[in-house]
This record gives structure tokens, sequence and C-alpha cells, in this order.
């Protein structure tokens, strides 16, 4: 008996990595049942076969678990985060003036050596990468790639309410149509079970608790597909460097010590699920300023469901000293202990 996708998947059960999720079992049915067919050369499973896979669940159903998964497993595949593609086709075709040709190239190159490109937390924010996604798909096809994402949009809410959005519905009837579009539903947040599982305000900053920091950020994105994202305010832009599509890793230097207002800290939160802030200092009068960036933040992060780890250099009740701040604190504090698990090594 060969070895399947699902033997895979309970090797990972039977370690212990894992627990068993019959929702991600029955999706690596469909998967497997969904690649096998597009690899089927008579006519009758000619006629039924896909041109790839659109996976498309909540945030921490598992979707780049099993994406990860089904690539391990083929080995004939090359798996890339959406932002990190999308970057590699801007920097391609904005190298000389015919754009057309260096993309055609640059699909043309990565296709080599490979069957399946499975692109990783798909979005659409912008325009331009509206109006690029079809023909980008439509060359990976020509290059007889079969093509599997996922995303925590279904096709049809893919850049809801864009500018110019008409010009991008035929990419989501290409989708609907050519694709196999399949929802995970999951019963439990994978990503919440683990944050709730760990301890994730990490005091005082030490080689152990900075070790133990970066390895839940580890547990709960793939590091080796991190990419930058840029968040727009105004005229403003705040690039994350060390992020997902909804989980942002960061310094406090970064997010508090440069000139932030409460709206960008509302389009942060907005933007990302989850924030890693590293290096939070004990706040004196000397980082006023920063306090009360720092409050808004916790403020908008609060409103919006977000989810918070920090190391920071002390205890949540002594991490304020500033006087005048003191009362406006209580109410960050108080938040901090509601969206915290304290963790002293």
């Amino acid at each position: 008996m060969s070895f399947s996708v699902i033997d895979h998947y309970e090797g990972f059960e039977k370690n212990n990595f894992i627990k068993r999720d019959e929702n991600q079992i029955n999706l690596l049915h469909k998967l497997s049942l969904s690649w096998d067919q597009y690899n089927q050369n008579n006519l009758f499973f000619s006629k039924r076969k896909k041109l790839g896979v659109y996976i498309h669940g909540t945030v921490g159903s598992g979707k780049t678990f099993i994406l990860n998964l089904f690539s391990q497993y083929t080995k004939v595949g090359k798996k890339i985060h959406f932002n990190n593609l999308m970057n590699d086709v801007h920097a391609k075709i904005n190298s000389s003036n015919d754009k057309e040709k260096n993309l055609e190239a640059f699909i043309k190159n990565i296709s080599q050596n490979i069957r399946i490109l499975f692109i990783d937390e798909m979005h659409i924010f912008n325009i331009v990468d509206a109006l690029l996604i079809k023909k980008i798909f439509q060359l990976l096809e020509l290059n007889n790639i079969y093509v599997m994402t996922s995303s925590n949009f279904k096709p049809d809410a893919l850049y809801k309410n864009g500018l110019q959005r008409g010009d991008f519905v035929p990419f989501i009837e290409h989708i609907n149509e050519n694709y196999d579009v399949i929802r995970i539903d999951s019963e439990k947040d994978y990503r919440r079970l683990t944050l709730n599982q760990s301890k994730t305000y990490f005091t005082p900053i030490n080689k152990d608790t900075r070790e133990e920091f970066k390895l839940l950020f580890e547990r709960l994105v793939d590091i080796s597909n991190l990419t930058t994202k840029i968040v727009s305010v105004n005229s403003r832009e705040i690039e994350f460097t060390n992020c997902s599509a909804n989980v942002a890793y960061c310094t406090f230097e970064f997010i508090c010590n440069t000139n932030l207002a409460h709206e960008d800290y509302a389009r942060i939160a907005k933007e990302f699920r989850l924030i890693f802030i590293e290096n939070v200092p004990k706040m004196t009068t000397d980082y006023s300023d920063q306090c009360r960036r720092f409050i808004s933040l916790i403020d908008m992060l609060y409103d919006n469901q977000c989810s918070v780890v920090l190391l920071a250099e002390s205890p949540i009740a002594s991490i304020c000293q500033i006087n005048n701040l003191s009362k406006e604190f209580e109410r960050t504090a108080s938040r901090l202990y509601e969206m915290t698990i304290v963790q002293t090594v």
C-alpha cells in the first residue's frame, strides 16, 4: 500500500505534534482527490479536473499547516507566501519597461522543476495586485502548474469594495469555475488555543525569556515565509518587516518610539490579529510620549479583540513609573492582565 498524505498527517499525530482534527482530515481527502484527478490522463477525468484548489477559512483553522503538509508529501512543489510572491513580481516587472515580458519570464522561471505552487495567505488590498493576479494565475496555468492557495477570504469576498473592483470580478469568476473552492471549518482556533496554553507576557528580559518569546512566535507562524507588510494610513506608510498576513513581530522602539497616532494604531489593529512586541522598557518620566502611545496601542488592540505577546523589562504592575499617567495606565494594566498570561523566567 502506498504512503498517503493521511499517513503523513497521522505520523504527526502519533508523535504528539498535533491533535487529530476531522475537518483537517476531510480537507486532505479533498485535496488528494483533486490532485489525483488533475494527474489523470483519461477523457473522463479530463472533463472533471480543476486547475487547482482555493482553500479558505477562519484565522487559526490550520490552512498553513495543511499547505505545508501537502507540500512535504508531494515533494514536487514550491511554497511561497502571497506577500513574498507579489514583492518578487513587482521587483521583476519594474526592472525594465517591458513589464509583460518580464512577468512571463518570472513565472516561467519559478515554474521550472515544480508541478505545484503553494500560495499561502492570499489577500488583495490594492488595485495593482488586483489587476496583476489574474495574469499571474493564467501564466502559471499555461506553464502547467497546479495552484494550491489559502486565504482567510472566500473568493467572492476578495478585494471587497476595492477601487475598480469590476475589473477584478473576472478573476473571481475564474477561480469559482476552474478551481476546487473548499472551506475548512474548525471547532478550534489553533492559534488562539496555542496562545491560551502559553505564557504571553514574559519578564524580565533575559536570555531565557527572550528564547521563550521567540519560540512562541515560531510556533504560530511559518518562519520560512515571513514577509514585509506596509500599513497605509492617509499619506503615511508603516512598514512591518517581520510578519505573516495577520501576525506581526516588532520592537517597542519601532511601534511606540516613532511618531504614530491613535488612527495609526487603529489601522494596525485592523491589519493584524496578533502582535509580538519585544523590549518593552520600564517607563519613567523620560518615556512619557512612548507611554501614551503604548496606552493608545493597547486600547486599539483590546477594542479590536486582538492578541498581544510582550517581552517586558518588568511586571505589568510596575511597568509605568510616570505619576501623571498612573491613573490612565490603570486601564491599560487591567487590559494587559486580561489579554496576557504572565511568565517570569
